[in-house]
């Protein structure tokens, strides 16, 4: 009776074993978690911290060539598939501001920091070299074609982000008006650290990393010598965003 019994539960240890085993895939959970929860709030989050670091496709040159401004990178609403943003704001307009100061260097290069005072547990930090390939003067015309690579970092209570963009930027610039468009490619990773009733599942500590394009048109308005207004539209995957800024420039 003694082996009789040992038999049996060694039969039910099995099948119970190998149905738990089967059923319970936690790695394919948090796959499941990340591709449906924290991908699309990482490319959302992305697109506005590593926005409205360019507007022009020109270099300020080197003396003075400083350009001091506040701005905001905006998206109209959360992507649709940001079940967390959305969760948490609905359709709403989000964005981040920023504090950005650009200095010109030697060889057609700039380089830009920013950055924002900490705001309900939001920390804003970031970086970018610029650099010149076409800079053309011509009577008042002046052509600008660039390239840029930004680092930005975001950390939250409930989560870390950073990114970093690569992007090209083409304008012209007549008196008063600057039109300019631009492509960047930005590379976001998202680390979580969500409770339980933030994250479905109970699954912490998540990390993933996206990339996706961004396209932006705009133009800086100089209706006061040294001084600029930028307004530029981007578009994403499924929506649109934009960033605006105010300046001085010398």
């Amino acid at each position: 009776m003694k082996k009789v019994f040992i038999i049996t539960m060694a039969l039910c240890v099995s099948i119970f074993g190998n149905l738990f085993s089967a059923s319970l895939d936690f790695d394919d959970l948090i796959n499941k978690l990340q591709k449906t929860y924290v991908e699309p709030f990482a490319k959302d989050i992305g697109s506005v911290l590593a926005g409205g670091m360019s507007h022009s496709g020109r270099t300020l040159g080197l003396v003075p060539g400083v350009d001091v401004g506040v701005g905001a990178s905006l998206s109209t609403k959360p992507s649709s598939d940001n079940v967390i943003l959305k969760n948490s704001i609905g359709e709403k307009l989000f964005g981040m501001p920023f504090i950005q100061l650009s200095k010109g260097l030697p060889m057609n290069i700039d380089i830009v920091l920013r950055g924002f005072p900490e705001t309900q547990g939001i920390q804003v930090l970031g970086f970018g070299l610029k650099y010149g390939i076409i800079q053309k003067e011509l009577a008042a015309v002046s052509l600008g074609l660039s390239a840029m690579y930004s680092y930005n970092s975001l950390t939250y209570d409930t989560f870390k982000a950073n990114v970093n963009s690569l992007s090209g930027m083409i304008s012209l610039k007549i008196p008063m008006i600057e039109p300019y468009i631009g492509i960047s490619i930005d590379s976001t990773k998202l680390e979580t650290d969500f409770t339980i009733a933030q994250l479905p599942a109970g699954v912490q500590n998540l990390s993933v990393t996206t990339t996706q394009p961004k396209y932006v048109a705009g133009i800086n308005l100089s209706l006061i010598p040294l001084t600029y207004i930028n307004i530029g539209a981007t578009y994403l995957i499924d929506h649109i965003g934009a960033d605006i800024g105010i300046g001085i420039k010398f």
